[in-house]
């Protein structure tokens, strides 16, 4: 494939990633989280940037980059998510690099632009306004920039170093379980050959991990007295089996999972992947024909890969290049980059959720990469034993991905419907109706469409906060509450989502069944709303 054309071909993938984006961010309701994001990027300055060195927070440097686009941009839904379908976006072309120069091979360069353009989990996040879509372009770009320091006549140069440190630092503080790309990036700077002494190269990658302490100090003042503390997380412990089952599924099938059955094409290609593909991959007259030793002419599809200044100085064994050995050699160390990219951070999340449950396979999305770049090298290891093979797998997956990412993620209600249930309230709020809210927090999410100012501290919608009685509040603690709250209000519109976090026990709706007549009802994804009259 000329240059040319894997150009237009990326570009073309790259808008159809796109196109999955952005039609899609207006299918869902925001959900807490994604309020959140509003909240927080909105604060006033001071406390914003206080995120920065405060304990427990999370992703501070995407709520102030989000700050000035809303005070552009607006409010709205779109506006909230874009950020996130940009970032989602600019993973794919990144993701296209970095296969292109692990492997020297436009073809698994472009499938794995493929799925991931497709790829129903990516799509997802990639529409969701939190740090998520932007973190699936950080962490791969860090990793681009390794095999950028191991290009030839760069391995001397400040530029690919300056960038690694630049994006790492970036992605830390966009999210911290990021940090696990650490020691990701440190065995793929001592794995990738370099043009440099073995002794050079190891005192490079330390001084690298030595500077990294610097933008990551405030963080070191609080994290690993949390991560090695009881500090309550909210996430229950996941054993390591359920977590790799859990990513596997959402990786592939999305956020709404699917049969185990529909799994198969999937892990078909991830073996082949892992084992076929070293196999397979030397050898042909293509594959010397792109490692000739002579300067490429314009227009040729040869990468300047890790061992290209060898190979273009005519130094690489001619018996080595016929045979495929070389060819073959790089194959493995593709594919042990990528396993080591998608293995280690899962086990080392494993390792802290030991101490401090902490596991969200959302946390994990940016190993995504890795695990799409294996499927890649599988199906063109499965087309070379059996062309139509691979094209089966490789249709079979890109469909399946197409109909979770355009149709049925678009068509589901997933996400809590408080689009629906604010409307529903707020045409027939009347004044001095009382609202109470369980769980309290989603009052934030309700109140931003019920607002019409789409803001999601507007008093006029405050209403009460539900009892916690996962504490052990009793029905007499209820009634109190409930009572000195409430008032005198003679209609009660009771917002319910979420409620077992808060009040498993349903205590607070208990109460008004029995001390008011329920009038109306009506059920949204995820929400309850009901009409009590006293």
């Amino acid at each position: 494939m000329s240059a040319r054309a894997s150009r237009l071909a990326i570009l073309s993938i790259t808008v159809l990633a796109f196109a999955l984006r952005a039609g899609t961010l207006l299918s869902q309701s925001l959900w807490r989280d994604e309020v959140d994001a509003l909240l927080f990027a909105t604060r006033p300055l001071p406390q914003l940037l206080d995120m920065f060195r405060l304990p427990g927070q999370n992703g501070p440097l995407y709520f102030l980059l989000l700050r000035p686009w809303l005070a552009v941009a607006g409010h709205s839904e779109f506006s909230l998510r874009l950020p996130a379908a940009l970032g989602g976006t600019l993973a794919v072309p990144i993701t296209y690099l970095i296969l292109r120069r692990l492997t020297a091979r436009a073809s698994i360069a472009l499938l794995a632009a493929l799925l991931l353009a497709t790829a129903p989990y990516a799509a997802w996040y990639g529409g969701e306004a939190k740090m998520y879509g932007l973190l699936t372009a950080l962490v791969p770009a860090s990793l681009l920039a390794v095999t950028a320091i191991a290009r030839p006549r760069r391995a001397g140069r400040a530029a690919p170093w300056v960038a690694l440190y630049v994006l790492t630092s970036l992605a830390l503080y966009t999210h911290f379980v990021a940090a696990l790309i650490i020691p990701v990036q440190v065995i793929w700077l001592l794995l990738v050959p370099w043009d440099v002494r073995l002794t050079r190269r190891a005192a490079a990658v330390a001084l690298y991990g030595a500077a990294l302490f610097l933008p990551y100090a405030p963080f070191l003042r609080w994290m690993p007295a949390v991560w090695l503390s009881t500090y309550e997380t909210g996430h229950p412990f996941v054993p390591l089996g359920q977590m790799v089952e859990i990513l596997a599924g959402g990786f592939s099938r999305g956020v709404l999972g699917a049969p185990p059955l529909t799994l198969a094409p999937y892990m078909v290609a991830l073996v082949a992947g892992l084992i076929a593909w070293p196999l397979v991959s030397g050898g042909t007259r293509d594959e010397a024909a792109g490692f000739r030793s002579r300067r490429p002419r314009a227009g040729d599809d040869v990468p300047a890969s890790f061992d290209s200044a060898a190979l273009r100085s005519g130094c690489a064994d001619s018996a080595a290049l016929r045979s495929g050995g070389l060819s073959q050699r790089r194959s493995i160390l593709a594919v042990v980059l990528l396993a080591v990219w998608l293995v280690l951070p899962v086990l080392l999340l494993y390792g802290v959720s030991l101490g401090m449950p902490i596991f969200t396979d959302r946390y994990l999305i940016w190993i995504l990469p890795a695990y799409l770049g294996l499927l890649a090298c599988g199906i063109i290891a499965l087309s070379r034993v059996a062309r139509p093979l691979g094209l089966l797998v490789a249709a079979i997956i890109v469909a399946m991905n197409l109909w979770s990412s355009a149709y049925t993620q678009v068509r589901e209600p997933i996400k809590a419907d408080f689009r629906g249930a604010a409307r529903h309230v707020a045409a027939r709020f009347q004044p001095g109706d009382a609202l109470l809210y369980q769980i309290p927090y989603n009052r934030y999410t309700f109140t931003y469409y019920a607002s019409g100012r789409l803001d999601p501290e507007d008093g006029a919608w405050a209403g009460v906060d539900g009892p916690y009685t996962n504490g052990g509040m009793t029905e007499a603690g209820v009634d109190n509450y409930l009572v000195s709250r409430l008032g005198a209000a003679r209609t009660i519109w009771f917002i319910a989502s979420e409620v077992p976090m808060w009040d498993d026990r349903g205590l607070a709706q208990g109460w008004l069944d029995a001390n008011a007549r329920a009038e109306e009802r009506a059920s949204f994804a995820r929400v309850d709303v009901t009409r009590y009259e006293r």
